[in-house]
């Protein structure tokens, strides 16, 4: 065996004599060196070759040493960990997909574990260049807290996408709710319904806005998938004092025809019922129920009209 130092690094080698005048690379440095024949003396290291982990350059005819350049693979593995901080909040308010929180976590997770992949090969290149790289102590950093960004990221992915899988509500259980707070809603407000769904949730009457989203819609979790049926006021009675309203009357429906995978439209109806409505029979039972709408409107306002004048001539006696 031939045993020899690099000239570049003094890195201490061991080759078969098979290799001896041959010309190869270092291990540890990368520098082009010649195997030495047996019983010939290693080549020595120049004596102006800068010293190991040092950078050496000319001012002004005086050699000087500067900082040696940071590690490219440890600059990756940071700006890997920080963008996964930075993409997980980004999606969460931004709510592009959905669960918004539990997919910005999932992407968060993938790119903390990128930093954590990209910083272990970084952290020993600087280890193995004998000090002509730097960023030992931030490949070491950028690995530990990338570990800890995804195993954080990671929980908080599982957790959000278990909780949408099995608790979230199913488009029935949300419009029973909503029944309930378009009840509440009525008797405080002399019978009439809030110009918008959302006004339940502002005003406290829908504990929260995840009771305004379909999970069929694949939408994020508190935007409005339902269409309210306006201009319904219950504190209107006929002449004979009935309910201008009967208690089929659809109140809430869904906002997408084709949004279940059944094939069936939810419709909230003013009993509190759900009816599921074929997606072929769903065009033709809207027409219908806005036709029914539209001449209730139409009866309650010319009632309302008839009782004016009787109103004014009791307020104005001869």
């Amino acid at each position: 065996m031939i045993r020899f130092e690099c000239p570049e690094c003094g890195s201490a080698m061991e080759v078969d004599e098979s290799f001896a005048g041959r010309a190869a690379r270092c291990p540890t440095c990368g520098a082009g060196l010649k195997v030495p024949a047996e019983g010939e003396p290693a080549a020595a290291r120049p004596a102006d070759t800068p010293s190991a982990g040092t950078a050496r350059v000319r001012i002004g005819g005086q050699e000087v040493d500067v900082l040696p350049p940071l590690e490219t693979m440890v600059l990756v593995s940071i700006a890997c960990v920080a963008l996964s901080g930075v993409v997980f909040v980004a999606v969460g308010v931004l709510r592009p997909v959905s669960p918004p929180w539990a997919a910005g976590a999932l992407l968060g997770a993938l790119l903390a574990l990128l930093g954590v992949i990209v910083g272990v090969p970084a952290y020993h290149g600087v280890r193995r260049s004998k000090g002509r790289r730097r960023g030992r102590t931030h490949a070491a950093i950028s690995i530990l807290v990338g570990a800890g960004l995804f195993l954080v990221f990671l929980v908080l992915a599982l957790v959000g996408f278990a909780e949408d899988v099995w608790m979230r509500p199913t488009c029935e259980e949300n419009l029973h709710h909503i029944h309930e707070a378009l009840r509440a809603y009525t008797r405080d407000h002399d019978g009439a319904f809030p110009p918008a769904l959302e006004t339940l949730v502002d005003e406290g009457y829908l504990q929260s806005d995840r009771w305004l989203t379909c999970p069929a819609h694949r939408m994020p979790v508190g935007e409005n998938t339902y269409v309210l049926t306006p201009e319904i006021n219950l504190s209107a009675k006929r002449p004979d004092g009935g309910d201008w309203w009967p208690p089929d009357t659809m109140i809430v429906s869904d906002g997408r025809p084709d949004a279940h995978k059944d094939g069936k439209v939810r419709v909230l109806l003013l009993s509190g019922k759900v009816e599921h409505v074929p997606v072929e029979d769903w065009y033709a039972y809207r027409k219908a129920q806005n036709q029914r709408w539209s001449r209730i409107v139409n009866r309650i306002r010319a009632a309302q009209r008839e009782q004016e004048p009787e109103a004014g001539a009791e307020e104005n006696p001869p």
